[in-house]
């Protein structure tokens, strides 16, 4: 009887404990935000040019954005430009504001950029249009 126990502890009851303890804890998938970003002008983009797409909290006004996702492309086409960034859920806040920052640059020199803050709901799954601004010399 005895000999019945400790093979059911040391066969059965320890190495369930050990698979429990060796599962990773649970972690909230990331989520995406995606769209596309466009401008008006009717001019092509060199092929070198790189779009970078920002997901920030812009909340605190008298502090720098806080960036929960980015996106660097280099563009191999035209507009629009297709973007997905990805984020942490948990990050998203009830009551912070949150904004979508692209730029178009050209061997590091701003060509356009986004002009207004495009305010987002991150969590709401809606394809998001950002139109960029051309940046005047």
């Amino acid at each position: 009887m005895l000999d019945s126990i400790a093979e059911f502890f040391i066969f059965g009851l320890v190495p369930l404990v050990v698979g429990v303890l060796a599962v990773p804890e649970f972690t909230t998938a990331e989520k995406t935000i995606a769209g596309e970003v466009t401008y008006r002008e009717h001019i092509a983009l060199p092929p070198n040019a790189v779009l970078s797409v920002e997901l920030a909290d812009v909340s605190p006004a008298d502090a720098p954005a806080t960036i929960l996702g980015q996106r660097k492309i280099v563009l191999a086409g035209q507009v629009p430009i297709k973007f997905e960034i990805g984020f942490d859920p948990k990050a998203i806040q009830p009551g912070r504001t949150y904004a979508l920052q692209a730029r178009i640059t050209v061997d590091d020199r701003l060509i356009f950029v986004t002009d207004t803050s495009r305010q987002v709901d991150p969590l709401d799954g809606k394809p998001q249009t950002i139109v960029l601004k051309k940046v005047t010399s």
